[in-house]
């Protein structure tokens, strides 16, 4: 994955982390302030026992990293890292046990202030609390240490999905499909009908998204943005603009749809687009954990059962199939058909396949990215 701070870049790969861009305050993790004009290996053994790091945001000056077993590390500018000082890391630094006995599974950073959401599904923040972008009621600024946003039944009880992070503000989408906003809301990018501030995460009514559920959440510096399940109509992934950016002839304090016919040229969002034929029948056959189950089903039309199990278990060619159902599966070449398989079948094995952060990011979550 790739994250974008303020003047930095972040590239994780399956060999470890790289970063180039301006090195203020250590932001790139490299122990020193020089810039890197090329990409650049943080070094492996500033993460404690050589952890494998599966997760990584960029704030404007400073860096967060997520570890497969849940751990956290910060680096950058003080104040923003979680260590209870106000002193500047110029190397990756590994958080305490500090999230409730909870574990990491994503993680967000812009600004000046970070947040996770751990195993619990909860949200825990630190750093610059100017606006009330940690969600927490009281005069603090600045939290030097992680602190739970909210408490109690502040998101009405429904454990948090994901969050996201902007300048001055932070977004929670729970696992009810709600969205809740806190923080700095000039130009209305809170989505709250108005420019307030809010010190405590309120909700975003749902009456914006044609009473859909939200999925994810995007939070850039004056603007935020929203993907949702489906709306009344039934159709899937659309997008919403919490607000339009400074320079665009109209902004908007509430949700507003983003039409996809004429912004996103039918084109759906996410996990969710709108694809040819070939392309989704090839995700499905690489994506769908049933494909290939000699489990009898029921006849199509115009064939039978026998026939059908046969050919999903791959002794029957597909060009030699039933074709009177209409499916592209039957009329395929059997080489081309395996072709497609061994081609699209590529989530990845092992701790790459267990990012429940990223695909928290993509609105849905480890436990049923099949059925999502």
């Amino acid at each position: 994955m790739v994250a974008c701070g303020a003047q930095h870049t972040l590239v994780l790969t399956v060999g470890g982390l790289w970063t180039c861009g301006k090195g203020n305050y250590g932001a790139l993790g490299h122990g020193d302030e020089a810039d890197k004009l090329v990409l650049t290996q943080v070094a492996a053994e500033c993460f404690k026992g050589n952890a494998q790091i599966v997760m990584v945001a960029a704030g404007v000056r400073h860096s967060a990293g997520m570890g497969a077993e849940g751990g956290v590390w910060t680096w950058g500018t003080r104040g923003c890292l979680g260590h209870k000082d106000m002193e500047d890391r110029h190397l990756p630094t590994l958080l305490g046990a500090v999230f409730g006995g909870g574990k990491a599974v994503m993680v967000a950073a812009a600004g000046s202030h970070t947040v996770v959401v751990t195993s619990k599904r909860e949200p825990w923040a630190w750093g610059l609390n100017t606006s009330g972008q940690l969600g927490t009621v009281g005069p603090e600024q600045l939290k030097l240490t992680p602190t739970l946003m909210g408490g109690g039944d502040v998101f009405g009880g429904s454990p948090v999905r994901m969050a996201a992070s902007g300048a001055r503000h932070t977004l929670i989408v729970t696992e009810e499909g709600v969205l809740w906003a806190c923080g700095e809301g000039e130009h209305g990018a809170l989505g709250l009908n108005d420019s307030n501030d809010r010190q405590v995460p309120t909700r975003v009514e749902a009456q914006h998204f044609g009473d859909a559920k939200i999925v994810s959440a995007a939070a850039g510096y004056y603007h935020s943005a929203a993907s949702m399940v489906a709306s009344i109509h039934g159709e899937r992934g659309k997008m919403l603009r919490i607000h339009l950016p400074r320079g665009w002839v109209t902004a908007t304090c509430t949700p507003s749809l983003c039409v996809a016919q004429q912004i996103l040229q039918g084109a759906r969002v996410g996990r969710c687009h709108k694809l040819p034929p070939f392309n989704a029948l090839a995700f499905v056959m690489g994506t769908h954990a049933r494909l290939g189950s000699v489990v009898p089903t029921s006849a199509p039309a115009g064939g039978s059962s026998s026939r059908r199990s046969r050919r999903l278990e791959g002794k029957t060619p597909a060009a030699t199939a039933d074709t009177s159902t209409g499916c592209a599966y039957v009329t395929m070449p059997g080489e081309l058909v395996q072709r497609v398989v061994e081609a699209c079948a590529s989530w990845p094995e092992g701790w790459a396949g267990e990012l429940e952060g990223v695909v928290r990011l993509l609105g849905g979550m480890i436990k049923d990215k099949v059925s999502q």
